[in-house]
């Protein structure tokens, strides 16, 4: 009984050590009646159907990448304004993807984000102003449409050996 209550005490006491970890701070914020709100990153999930090996050959396997929930937790207007600050990547790294809505998902549109057909942070796609301590605030020329979309850096290494990566997720409404 003793042994148990030292384990377990050193469970709780771990756990609240951790909750109390400072979190990792975003280098990517949104703007909200001219005040900076930090965007926080999700992770895309992988799910890979199998198919059928036919004497050697693979048919039917496919990969669908997807980030869980109906709706981001952001909500946005037609023309948002981010704050980018890149840390080692540059700018034009960033792309926008729409994203494909589901019943309890939102889909990429194809499994690879280089195969989407996304919006890179440029000249001539955004306006782009400096500001402070390296960081850039970026709007959309044109009005982006009503949907789900994520804001993602694409040379960023994968989280794992699917191939998911980071995001930035929010809602375009109407």
């Amino acid at each position: 009984m003793k042994r148990t209550s030292i384990v377990l005490l050193f469970f709780i006491l771990t756990t609240a050590s951790f909750a109390q970890m400072k979190a990792q701070p975003s280098n990517v914020f949104i703007f909200v009646a001219d005040s900076m709100y930090a965007m926080h990153p999700i992770t895309s999930q992988t799910e890979i159907k199998k198919g059928w090996d036919i004497q050697g050959f693979n048919v039917g396997r496919k990969t669908k990448r997807y980030f869980y929930g109906k709706q981001a937790k952001q909500t946005v207007n037609k023309t948002p304004k981010f704050a980018i600050f890149p840390t080692t990547q540059h700018l034009n790294d960033y792309v926008l993807v729409r994203l494909n809505e589901r019943k309890n998902a939102r889909n990429l549109p194809c499994a690879n984000i280089h195969d989407c057909d996304y919006i890179r942070i440029e000249l001539n796609t955004f306006r782009i102003e400096n500001l402070p301590s390296f960081g850039f605030a970026v709007t959309p020329l044109t009005p982006l449409f009503p949907g789900e979309y994520i804001l993602v850096d694409i040379t960023q290494k994968s989280c794992n050996e699917y191939g998911d990566f980071k995001a930035y997720d929010f809602t375009v409404t109407e």
